[in-house]
Protein backbone atom coordinates (compact mmCIF):
# COMPACT_ATOMS: atom_id res chain seq x y z
CA UNK A 1 0.00 0.00 0.00
CA UNK A 2 2.23 2.87 1.00
CA UNK A 3 5.60 3.30 0.05
CA UNK A 4 7.20 0.38 2.21
CA UNK A 5 5.40 -1.98 0.52
CA UNK A 6 5.23 -0.76 -2.90
CA UNK A 7 9.31 0.31 -2.90
CA UNK A 8 10.06 -2.86 -1.57
CA UNK A 9 8.04 -5.11 -4.53
CA UNK A 10 9.88 -2.77 -6.52
CA UNK A 11 12.90 -3.62 -4.94
CA UNK A 12 12.63 -7.27 -5.17
CA UNK A 13 11.79 -6.67 -9.34
CA UNK A 14 15.51 -4.49 -9.23
CA UNK A 15 17.11 -7.20 -7.59
CA UNK A 16 16.36 -9.73 -9.97
CA UNK A 17 16.73 -7.36 -12.62
CA UNK A 18 13.57 -7.33 -13.90
CA UNK A 19 13.21 -3.59 -13.79
CA UNK A 20 15.82 -3.49 -16.33
CA UNK A 21 13.83 -4.88 -18.94
CA UNK A 22 12.16 -2.49 -21.34
CA UNK A 23 8.38 -3.41 -19.77
CA UNK A 24 8.56 -3.84 -16.26
CA UNK A 25 6.68 -6.60 -14.81
CA UNK A 26 3.27 -7.17 -13.35
CA UNK A 27 2.85 -5.39 -10.43
CA UNK A 28 0.88 -7.81 -8.97
CA UNK A 29 2.76 -10.71 -8.81
CA UNK A 30 6.01 -8.80 -6.85
CA UNK A 31 2.87 -7.39 -4.51
CA UNK A 32 1.82 -11.62 -4.57
CA UNK A 33 5.51 -12.48 -3.82
CA UNK A 34 5.02 -9.96 -1.02
CA UNK A 35 2.21 -11.22 0.71
CA UNK A 36 3.44 -15.46 0.37
CA UNK A 37 5.85 -14.41 3.24
CA UNK A 38 6.11 -18.24 4.25
CA UNK A 39 7.70 -18.60 0.62
CA UNK A 40 4.70 -21.62 0.13
CA UNK A 41 3.29 -20.65 -3.46
CA UNK A 42 0.30 -19.38 -1.50
CA UNK A 43 -1.51 -17.06 1.37
CA UNK A 44 -4.28 -17.85 3.51
CA UNK A 45 -6.89 -15.09 4.18
CA UNK A 46 -5.02 -14.96 8.04
CA UNK A 47 -1.72 -14.04 6.41
CA UNK A 48 -3.62 -11.37 4.30
CA UNK A 49 -5.41 -9.20 6.74
CA UNK A 50 -2.18 -9.68 9.34
CA UNK A 51 -0.56 -8.16 6.55
CA UNK A 52 -3.00 -5.68 5.37
CA UNK A 53 -3.41 -4.76 9.27
CA UNK A 54 -0.11 -3.84 9.81
CA UNK A 55 0.00 -1.97 5.99
CA UNK A 56 -3.36 0.03 7.16
CA UNK A 57 -1.69 1.65 10.74
CA UNK A 58 1.66 2.40 8.92
CA UNK A 59 -0.38 4.34 6.52
CA UNK A 60 -2.80 5.70 8.22
CA UNK A 61 -0.99 9.30 8.86
CA UNK A 62 -3.44 11.44 9.67
CA UNK A 63 -4.53 9.07 12.33
CA UNK A 64 -7.96 9.26 11.45
CA UNK A 65 -8.96 5.75 11.67
CA UNK A 66 -9.81 5.78 7.67
CA UNK A 67 -7.44 5.65 4.44
CA UNK A 68 -8.19 8.68 1.82
CA UNK A 69 -6.91 7.38 -1.94
CA UNK A 70 -4.35 9.79 -1.78
CA UNK A 71 -2.58 7.66 1.65
CA UNK A 72 -3.45 4.22 -0.16
CA UNK A 73 -1.49 5.17 -3.04
CA UNK A 74 1.20 7.52 -1.46
CA UNK A 75 4.84 7.06 -2.32
CA UNK A 76 4.53 4.97 -5.82
CA UNK A 77 6.39 6.01 -8.13
CA UNK A 78 4.58 7.62 -10.90
CA UNK A 79 6.61 5.11 -13.46
CA UNK A 80 4.80 2.82 -11.91
CA UNK A 81 1.13 3.08 -13.22
CA UNK A 82 0.44 -0.56 -12.94
CA UNK A 83 0.72 -0.29 -8.94
CA UNK A 84 -0.92 3.25 -8.65
CA UNK A 85 -3.88 1.26 -10.83
CA UNK A 86 -3.54 -1.61 -8.45
CA UNK A 87 -4.44 0.04 -5.51
CA UNK A 88 -6.65 2.71 -6.96
CA UNK A 89 -8.41 0.00 -7.80
CA UNK A 90 -8.42 -1.98 -4.39
CA UNK A 91 -9.38 1.70 -2.65
CA UNK A 92 -12.55 1.52 -4.87
CA UNK A 93 -13.93 -1.87 -4.46
CA UNK A 94 -12.67 -1.64 -0.64
CA UNK A 95 -14.76 1.45 0.45
CA UNK A 96 -18.16 -0.10 0.72
CA UNK A 97 -20.31 2.62 2.03
CA UNK A 98 -18.86 4.86 -0.85
CA UNK A 99 -17.71 7.76 1.74
CA UNK A 100 -14.72 8.50 0.02
CA UNK A 101 -12.14 6.43 3.23
CA UNK A 102 -11.63 2.96 3.58
CA UNK A 103 -11.70 2.62 7.73
CA UNK A 104 -9.91 -0.68 9.01
CA UNK A 105 -12.86 -2.99 9.14
CA UNK A 106 -13.64 -2.17 5.33
CA UNK A 107 -10.02 -3.34 4.48
CA UNK A 108 -10.67 -6.45 6.50
CA UNK A 109 -13.87 -7.39 4.58
CA UNK A 110 -12.04 -6.96 1.84
CA UNK A 111 -9.21 -9.35 2.24
CA UNK A 112 -12.43 -11.61 2.84
CA UNK A 113 -13.55 -10.75 -0.21
CA UNK A 114 -10.63 -10.82 -2.52
CA UNK A 115 -10.11 -14.50 -0.92
CA UNK A 116 -13.00 -15.65 -1.23
CA UNK A 117 -13.03 -14.22 -5.02
CA UNK A 118 -9.55 -15.61 -5.54
CA UNK A 119 -9.50 -19.04 -4.05
CA UNK A 120 -11.31 -21.36 -7.02
CA UNK A 121 -10.30 -24.58 -5.13
CA UNK A 122 -11.51 -23.49 -1.84
CA UNK A 123 -8.72 -25.45 -0.51
CA UNK A 124 -7.94 -22.10 2.16
CA UNK A 125 -4.99 -21.13 0.29
CA UNK A 126 -4.57 -18.18 -2.63
CA UNK A 127 -2.02 -19.41 -5.14
CA UNK A 128 -0.36 -16.68 -7.79
CA UNK A 129 -2.52 -17.97 -10.35
CA UNK A 130 -5.19 -17.83 -8.47
CA UNK A 131 -4.90 -14.18 -7.20
CA UNK A 132 -3.55 -12.70 -10.77
CA UNK A 133 -6.81 -13.90 -12.00
CA UNK A 134 -9.13 -12.65 -9.18
CA UNK A 135 -7.30 -9.18 -9.41
CA UNK A 136 -6.91 -8.40 -13.35
CA UNK A 137 -7.86 -5.11 -14.31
Amino acid sequence: MKAYLILAALAEMTASGAALAQTPPDFRSAYFNRLDQKRTGAFTLQDLQRISAKEFKRIDDNRDGGLSLDEYIFGIPTSRQDAIDFFAARFRRSDYNGDGKVDFNEDQAYCLDLVALADNNKDGFVSKDEFLAATGQ
